[in-house]
């Protein structure tokens, strides 16, 4: 394997894995020391955006202003912090106190399915016999996570499930919304002014100036893994490592995100998973590389059938 698909691969699999422990960093704080939900998503977008922006700025110099010369794009990047980036990691939290890290993580891995339905809903794009047979593996890995106890309806925890597919919605959102904005404007710069903007809006809204945490050396190593480890390094990390080897090795190797977390919250805070929230685990995981095969043989087919009709004529 060359160096670049090494490289590729180590920064990919190194995003993923912050990533499981900004979620289990998010679990400790809210656990451990009674941090303030709001005030963590103000100063989570606030300091991650301005760390951002200031990278952006360092890549391309004033060309990331331009987008503030756009009003049509500013709405567009309006709906893609407040809908995407800001209610993804609000509802994620949320989801988080409620059924702990592993769970919540897992449970914003139905958004490819949630994708495969809306492409259905909005364009009628007929899902293939692969992406339906994600759809059914999502939702009986979904059943099982949040019925842990046993498939038992006094087991159902129904503000773990609805938080966690709100998140996974909002997922869905980040993913498909700002395409036109990333090719126009760049990466960087355009989830930096989104999380920063997003980070003011956060503030007039919920104006908690009180984190009302523990204040110790354990919550200022939290906050770090949150925002700077699970936030700034993770995400520009793996958009690296998807540049070096591409979006379906890049989505394969970000399912590790689940797993990561699974693993630290049981290492590090003892969380537990009965046998059939593992099954609920590995249904839902499974659906990422179902999809990720399914579209690379899709490539591979459009690519023979262009080929072959360069060949006769």
């Amino acid at each position: 394997m060359e160096e670049k698909q090494w490289k590729g691969m180590s920064l990919a699999i190194m995003g993923a894995l912050f990533w499981g422990l900004s979620g289990t960093s998010v679990q400790f704080l809210e656990s451990a020391k009674h941090i303030n939900v709001e005030w963590l998503l103000e100063v989570r977008l606030l300091v991650a955006g301005i760390l951002t922006i200031g990278l952006a700025y360092l890549r391309e110099g004033k060309r990331i202003f331009s987008i503030f010369k756009a009003p049509k794009d500013i709405g567009k990047l309006l709906i893609f912090g407040v809908l995407g980036i800001a209610l993804a990691q609000y509802t994620y939290f949320r989801a988080i106190a409620i059924s702990g890290v592993g769970v919540a993580t897992v449970l914003q891995y139905v958004a490819p399915t949630m994708i495969i339905i809306y492409l259905f809903l909005r364009y009628f794009k007929k899902p293939s016999t692969p992406e339906l047979f994600c759809i059914l593996l999502a939702l009986v890995g979904t059943i099982c996570i949040v019925m842990q106890k046993g498939l038992d309806i006094s087991s159902f925890n129904e503000k773990a499930l609805f938080w966690g597919l709100v998140s996974a919605a909002s997922i869905c959102v980040y993913t498909l919304q700002p395409i036109e904005l990333l090719k126009t404007y760049g990466t960087t710069a355009i989830v930096g002014f989104a999380m920063f903007i997003c980070g003011i809006l956060s503030v007039i809204m919920f104006q908690q100036f009180d984190s009302e945490a523990v204040v110790d050396s354990m919550t200022l190593l939290g906050l770090f893994a949150i925002i700077i480890l699970g936030t700034v390094v993770s995400f520009n990390a793996y958009m690296e490592g998807v540049r070096l080897i591409g979006a379906v090795q890049g989505s394969i190797l970000s399912s590790l995100e689940p797993i990561s977390a699974a693993l630290f919250g049981w290492a590090l805070l003892g969380n537990e998973f009965t046998v059939i929230g593992i099954f609920g685990m590995i249904c839902i995981l499974a659906t990422v590389f179902i999809i990720a095969w399914d579209r690379q043989r899709t490539i591979k087919r459009e690519v023979l059938a262009k080929l072959n009709k360069t060949i006769l004529e």
